[in-house]
């Protein structure tokens, strides 16, 4: 009975009976992650939307975390190369210093990192509203020369509202565009989810 009971594993190895149903397991698993994922990041997002500072303080409090993170390993990469001269060294570990001092004082200063990020993106949607048009009249005769004109219009309003509404608008504004791209990802992964399942089935 053992020796009739191997022979039939071992067929079903062969033929790969377990190995498919494994992968249909791991497919079925993935595709339900993915969906509490998507799930997730759409109540997360919707929260930041209802609740902008919140939201707002969240996003500065990941940017000093990422500062820092950056800044101690900067630091430890030129700290570790000995093979860089003297000048090098002390350049990249300055640059090092810099950022994770910026990093603490985001962490701990959070109105005043707020402030600061919300400048930085009105800035932002500025120099690109302006970069874009420009870049648009290459385009003269076509369409796309519209849709990059229109884009670049609204780069520009975006930064004029910000900087007209300053500093009122820091209180609100990153935690209002933190919750919208956090749904639109949700809705992202809630359709690669879809397309798993049906590849499943």
């Amino acid at each position: 009975m053992l020796s009739s009971l191997e022979n039939s594993l071992s067929s079903r190895v062969r033929s790969g009976q377990f190995g498919c149903a494994m992968t249909d397991a791991t497919k079925q698993k993935s595709s339900g992650w993915t969906m509490f994922q998507g799930i997730l990041l759409i109540v997360l997002g919707a929260l930041a939307i209802a609740f902008p500072l919140l939201g707002t303080i969240v996003v500065e409090q990941l940017f000093a975390a990422l500062l820092l993170i950056a800044g101690g390993y900067a630091l430890a990469a030129s700290l570790g190369r000995k093979e860089s001269s003297t000048a090098s060294r002390v350049v990249s570990g300055l640059w090092a210093v810099l950022t994770l001092a910026t990093g603490l004082l985001l962490m701990f200063q959070v109105g005043a990192g707020i402030l600061t990020l919300t400048i930085l993106l009105a800035a932002y949607f500025a120099a690109q509203g302006l970069v874009t048009i420009i870049a648009a009249f290459k385009f003269s005769g076509t369409n796309t020369m519209w849709f990059m004109l229109l884009s670049g219009v609204v780069s520009l309003v975006l930064a004029w509202m910000i900087f007209s509404g300053f500093p009122g608008s820091a209180t609100w504004l990153l935690g209002l565009l933190f919750g919208i791209n956090l749904i639109f990802t949700g809705f992202f992964f809630l359709s690669m989810s879809s397309t798993l399942k049906a590849q499943n089935a």
